[in-house]
């Protein structure tokens, strides 16, 4: 009598995981309410997998059966999609290097970590914490080259000059500074770095409409941040062709870049403006939940293809 009382309650959970993953796939792109946005976000294509498999062996009937195999296959296949093992180029003369790290506020004790930060023309870091000091005087101190400027929990550096900064950003949903830096080969342009509000139950349309106003207008613009938003959320739906993503770009390995290395979500994101080329991607594991994005960028002249 007990073992079939366990029985029943393993099929049961593995009916409602199953129906929560099915849903999961059903509001792909459709995340304009809370509720759609929750459970979107909360079923990544590898726990929807599992779920699938996990009904497929614990259920009976076939209507199930099938619905666990279709959710199997379906988030494979968008597992398979993720994973690349493209041939990197290597890095030529008048390439650019970008990168967004979630430090998840351990950059301060997290030492081993600041010369990858200084490895790039143009690095922007979120969640970095409080830095005393003495402690910002040695990280400083350990990226030579760069100059920094700290937004409060959020920093930018570059390789060259941050000339003017602004903060376009609505407090308690998103912050979004909009700088103008200069760089001693490619000259002046526009760097966005953005950090949206994780909770699902915050509306994610104010933010976005935000950020793709402040880097409409420069065709060179980077935009670095964690989004907290999946790719393919409706919310990014009207910022093609204006913004590209980059870490779409050749890469080896999956592209999500959350949680501990597991491929879960895409939720750190590079976008560029046309007048930039993705060439290659890299994933770069340090203290943190969220993996640092590194992407190489080839400009690009008007009206080339």
């Amino acid at each position: 009598m007990k073992q079939a009382r366990w029985l029943m309650l393993i099929r049961v959970t593995a009916t409602a995981v199953l129906l929560l993953a099915w849903l999961g796939i059903i509001f792909k792109g459709r995340d304009s309410t809370v509720a759609a946005a929750v459970i979107y976000y909360a079923t990544p294509w590898l726990l929807r997998l599992i779920a699938g498999a996990f009904a497929l062996l614990v259920l009976k009937h076939w209507g199930f059966r099938l619905m666990a195999a279709t959710c199997l296959l379906v988030s494979l296949l968008e597992g398979w999609h993720s994973f690349r093992r493209d041939e990197l180029p290597a890095l030529v003369p008048g390439d650019l290097r970008a990168s967004i790290y979630n430090a998840g506020r351990t950059l301060e004790t997290d030492q081993d970590t600041w010369p990858a930060l200084a490895d790039t023309e143009v690095t922007a870091v979120v969640e970095t914490g409080d830095f005393t000091g003495d402690a910002w005087q040695r990280f400083a101190a350990a990226t030579p080259g760069m100059e920094w400027k700290r937004f409060g929990g959020t920093m930018l550096g570059v390789r060259g000059q941050i000339l003017s900064s602004e903060s376009l950003g609505i407090r308690d949903r998103y912050k979004c500074y909009r700088a103008r830096v200069s760089l001693p080969i490619h000259g002046q342009f526009t760097v966005v770095v953005v950090d949206v509000e994780s909770s699902p139950a915050i509306p994610r349309g104010q933010a976005m409409a935000g950020v793709l106003a402040a880097a409409t207008d420069d065709p060179r613009v980077i935009v670095l941040g964690d989004f907290n938003t999946p790719p393919e959320s409706r919310w990014y739906q009207g910022w093609s062709p204006t913004l590209s993503l980059a870490n779409d770009g050749p890469r080896r390995g999956f592209r999500e870049t959350w949680a501990y290395g597991l491929p879960l979500l895409t939720l750190d994101q590079i976008w560029t403006g046309s007048l930039w080329q993705t060439v290659r991607t890299e994933q770069i594991r340090h203290r943190s939940d969220h993996a640092q994005i590194k992407v190489v960028l080839e400009p690009r002249t008007p009206g080339q293809s």
